[in-house]
């Protein structure tokens, strides 16, 4: 007995040296590769500004169309201040999806599903999701570096997301945006890709162009596609995410307030402190307790951003550490909120991720 239970032993430990070097070995190989990243993301193929089929939700939040081999359209919910690109796990039986399935590994230990975009996707103007910088993809030790799309495992956590949004067949993060230039038309609900913003507008009108602002590696290059930009309110300039996925998760009460039946709505975010900064301040602005989730929803009477001002801005509360702690590791800079549908609504916007410039048009 005592014999059988010391092979045992030696096996378990054998496995988890073996585990333990793999994972110290891709941990290296993962730190070397973002260090020698020294090239931006690639643009599209084209040069030439296409229009992304897609669809617009209450005029402040957008789909993309992605058209399949089959003929098939996939819903992709677009979210500048959102992560990996992925398909719905339950499009992985799709058959023009389901022949192109490869596993990988994230981290050494994490096995993932996933699909080239290339072999799925039928049109080739349609901008690419380039891969994350910080997420690296391994088949089982080379890099994965020809675009794809991840293919989460179905987890609790994701079932209610997507629960909450049963269109959504494919979430397109920060990697479908970097690298390139899009035209986001809110009021005429049109979104345009390789519409570039070159210095120069910058340096010839300043009032509704602003610099954007990314987390770099030290060869300058943006290793996430987070943009921080600023807005004014209440004489107090503000740094935010630019978050065209920011939603609001509403409660009943929430659903009363705005009178919908929608589980969702676009929405801003702003910092605990600020938010009861102007509870406190400006009594008489409009509050709604407990709408988004157990957060509370404050209508801000006027935004400005350049020239422009807009509102009411409805922005919901969030605790300091999700800027000072978690949001910080993708960003340059703590921010105090992000802007979403419920202010982008108002604009055409431009942003050019390779001149690192936006622009508000009205």
């Amino acid at each position: 007995m005592k014999r059988v239970l010391k092979y045992v032993l030696l096996v378990v430990g054998s496995l988890l040296i073996v585990f333990a070097a793999n994972f110290f070995i891709i941990k290296k190989l993962d730190q070397k590769a973002l260090e020698s990243i020294d090239n931006p993301p690639s643009a599209t193929t084209t040069e030439k500004p296409y229009l992304v089929p897609s669809k617009f939700v209450d005029s402040s939040q957008f789909f993309v169309k992605i058209p399949l081999r089959n003929k098939d359209t996939l819903l992709a919910f677009c979210d500048t201040g959102g992560g990996i690109s992925m398909l719905s796990p339950y499009k992985k039986k799709n058959p023009a999806i389901d022949p192109y399935i490869r596993m990988g590994v994230v981290k050494g230990i994490m096995p993932m599903d996933y699909a080239f975009f290339n072999e799925i996707v039928a049109d080739e103007e349609f901008p690419v999701p380039n891969p994350v910088p910080n997420l690296i993809l391994r088949n089982p030790f080379a890099m994965v570096t020809d675009p794809y799309f991840i293919i989460p495992r179905l987890s609790e956590d994701l079932q209610e997301k997507l629960d909450k949004v049963p269109e959504m067949d494919a979430f397109l993060g920060q990697g479908f945006f970097m690298g390139k230039s899009w035209t986001l038309d809110y009021p005429n609900q049109e979104v345009w890709v390789n519409t570039p913003l070159p210095l120069v507008d910058a340096r010839k009108d300043q009032s509704n162009i602003q610099k954007l602002h990314f987390k770099k590696n030290d060869f300058g290059t943006s290793v996430y596609g987070h943009p921080r930009m600023q807005i004014e309110i209440d004489s107090t300039v503000l740094d935010v995410l630019f978050d065209t996925g920011a939603s609001f998760v509403l409660s009943d009460d929430g659903k009363n307030y705005f009178n919908t039946s929608k589980n969702t709505m676009a929405g801003s975010f702003i910092s605990a402190t600020i938010f009861d900064g102007w509870r406190k301040k400006h009594p008489d602005w409009k509050y709604y307790p407990a709408s988004d989730g157990e957060q509370g929803i404050i209508a801000v009477p006027k935004v400005r951003i350049g020239p422009y001002e807009v509102g009411p801005v409805l922005f919901s509360r969030r605790p300091d550490y999700v800027w000072s702690e978690i949001m910080i590791h993708t960003m340059d800079k703590v921010v105090q909120g992000a802007i979403g549908g419920t202010l982008l609504k108002h604009f055409k916007v431009t942003i050019d991720y390779n001149s690192e410039l936006v622009k508000f048009e009205k």
